[in-house]
Parts: C-alpha cells; structure tokens; sequence
C-alpha cells in the first residue's frame, strides 16, 4: 500500500500516542553504547516473527517500509569516521519465521528465554546484532499484561519485541505501518543508548520522571506527544519535507559527541 502524505499525518496524530506507554526495563549500557558508536565496523538487525505476527512489509511513499529504519540508523551513525556497514532486512524472506509460541502475555524472563532459543547468531567481534522479536500477546511487567506497551528493549541487551495485538489496535492501513516501523526506530534507540542509557547527554534532555526518554517533543525518543496543538506541530515537519529520520537534535548531539 502506498502512503500519501494525508496517511503519514494520521500515522502521527494517530500512532504517536503509544509513545506513552513505551516500557521496559532500562539499565545503563555504556560500554555497549561506546561499541556501537566507535568500534563495530557492522551493525545487522535480525527480525523474528511469529506465524500471525509478521511484520509489515513493501513499499510505502516511494520507497521501502524498512527504509525508515535503515535512514535512522544511517543518520545515527553518520558521525563516525567509518561508519557501520548496515544489514537491516526488508522482505519477510529476508526474516526468520519461528514457532507460534501460544502466549497471551510477556514477561522479561519469558522475553530472554525466547531469545536463547531463537537468537540467529552469536555476534562476531566484529559485528552488533540486534534481535527484534515480533510477537502476540501482551507484555507484563509483574502487574499483568497491558495493551498499552506496543514495544520492549531489554536493558543492557540486544533484545527488542514488538506486540502485534497491539500494533493491530493502533488503526488501520498505513497508520499501523508506521506506528510500527516508528517504534521499532524508538526500541532499537533505547538498546543503543539513548536516552541517558548508555550514550552521555551532551545538554540535559531526559525527561528523568519517564525513564530513558528526551524531553524533546520533536523527536521520537519522547514519552508523549500530549494535546493535539503537539501532535500537529510534530506533524507538519514530516509533511514539508521528505526526511525520514526521527530523531530530535538532542539524541543527534548525543550521538556525535560519543562517535569516533
């Protein structure tokens, strides 16, 4: 399906909100912050799905879905003075199928035991993976499943997992392409560093009482984009120009500041 620019508008008056119940247990990881950004000569992401879980895929505004992610990664890393060789996947051919793993909630040891029997690979020395896992059911801090985490990044690790029910709840069509691709973009952030998480802040941006999340609420490391005046405001820099890259000058300056 094609998106116009009407589609990427809902996506983020739509979508965006999902932000706010972001979650997941996040812990320091600097000296895996100070590898990916100055050492690794390859990043690659994985992605695992289950049967009904797959994600989306294809072409979306002029270019592939998985673009987004890609373009994100690139922009993060352009600081370095040799950039990481990139290897993110964009067809479900290029993805691995698992198991229906037949559970209606996630805890974190559930999140690391499904992980340790489906992790693709050992990193090399010189390479960084990162397994994103795409699955149904609802994760569960301890309190119960909620239907309001649409996305993990298991602090300290490489894991990631999307929540399909609740990617399935966030609207229709190209609303949830991009509610997806976009937390997959936020996840992915959170295991590289950001916010406060193991890349140093340059400036104070943590909105501390949210966790690992910037107070910038141009950028999609933020917990919240709350009132519509917000959400239009974050809107109409997708709509006049063509970038697809999410991050707020906040991360970037964090990012570049860490990079060698």
């Amino acid at each position: 399906m094609r998106a116009t620019h009407w589609s990427l508008a809902l996506f983020f008056l739509c979508g965006l909100a999902f932000f706010t119940n972001c979650s997941g247990p996040l812990t320091s990881a600097k000296a895996n912050s100070s590898k990916y950004f100055q050492q690794t000569p390859k990043v690659i992401i994985r992605v695992a799905y289950e049967p009904t879980a797959a994600p989306f895929t294809g072409t979306v505004a002029g270019g592939n879905l998985w673009d987004i992610l890609e373009e994100n990664l690139t922009s993060i890393f352009q600081f370095r003075s040799s950039p990481p060789a990139l290897v993110v996947p964009k067809t479900t051919a290029a993805m691995t199928a698992i198991p229906a793993q037949m559970r209606g909630s996630w805890t974190t040891t559930d999140i690391r035991d499904l992980d340790s029997r489906y992790a693709a690979t050992v990193a090399t020395p010189i390479e960084s993976q990162f397994n994103v896992y795409f699955v149904r059911g609802y994760f569960n801090d301890g309190t119960g499943p909620s239907n309001a985490v649409i996305g993990v990044s298991l602090g300290g690790t490489n894991i990631v997992v999307i929540f399909k029910d609740v990617i399935d709840s966030s609207g229709t069509g190209a609303v949830q392409m991009y509610v997806e691709q976009s937390t997959v973009v936020h996840e992915i952030g959170h295991a590289l560093g950001f916010v406060n998480n193991g890349v140093p802040m340059v400036v104070a941006h943590q909105d501390v009482a949210h966790g690992a999340h910037t107070t910038n609420s141009n950028c999609v490391m933020n917990w919240a984009n709350e009132g519509t005046t917000n959400l239009q405001s974050f809107v109409v820099k997708y709509l006049t120009t063509s970038s697809k890259v999410m991050w707020g000058q906040q991360v970037l300056d964090d990012a570049r500041a860490i990079s060698r």
